[in-house]
């Protein structure tokens, strides 16, 4: 469908001419040498990329519309650290998609281990890669309609991955992110993303 919208992504002819992986661990890092045809028609020179390969993951955007909630969670991240000095992050639910399993299932499984919660209700919404110069991640992002009363106190797969779920009221998490106090990009674009569909009321109906 996005093909034929004005403006939209479209296919490029590539060709790849090495491929090496340069290191196997959490991710795959491999290099390629390449070439691509420009929009005139030319080929463009050849160049080096290093990629992570990094699959699919899914992002949920965890609303209760009876209590108008969004369920956000909070994780140690060490890059946060790093860079910003603020490595307790807020975030939206968000995990990789596993090996036999599709994008839908993942997003309430992920829900599940980080938020305690069942989806009552999970709609697809959009995809995104979200760093393409650097790593091939493809992002699914997904509505979900839960009941925030039942939130426990802490979530999280095992013990190497604490999850600390809270609710906050919709105004008071879309101001969260105009405050610029949070910089995870999930959470930052998904919340963008229902703040406008909330404003043009076009947030899933049950």
């Amino acid at each position: 469908m996005s093909g034929n919208v004005p403006g939209a992504d479209r296919p490029a002819r590539t060709t790849i001419a090495e491929e090496i992986v340069l290191h196997e661990g959490y991710r795959i890092l491999t290099r390629f040498r390449n070439s691509h045809a420009e929009p005139d028609g030319s080929q463009s020179s050849e160049e080096t990329r290093d990629l992570l390969m990094a699959g699919r993951v899914v992002g949920v955007i965890a609303h209760d519309p009876t209590s108008d909630e969004l369920v956000l969670i909070r994780q140690y991240r060490l890059a946060a650290h790093l860079q910003t000095g603020k490595g307790d992050l807020v975030e939206l639910v968000a995990g990789g998609v596993e090996d036999g399993e599709d994008a839908e299932t993942s997003a309430s499984r992920e829900l599940k281990e980080e938020t305690g919660l069942e989806a009552k209700r999970i709609v697809h919404l959009f995809d995104i890669m979200p760093t393409p110069g650097i790593c091939t991640e493809l992002a699914h992002f997904y509505y979900a309609e839960v009941d925030a009363s039942k939130l426990p106190e802490r979530a999280g797969e095992d013990d190497n991955e604490a999850t600390f779920p809270f609710a906050l009221f919709t105004d008071e998490a879309i101001a969260l992110i105009d405050s610029g106090g949070c910089v995870n990009g999930f959470l930052n674009l998904g919340l963008h993303w229902f703040a406008r569909a909330r404003a043009e009321g076009r947030l899933p109906q049950s």
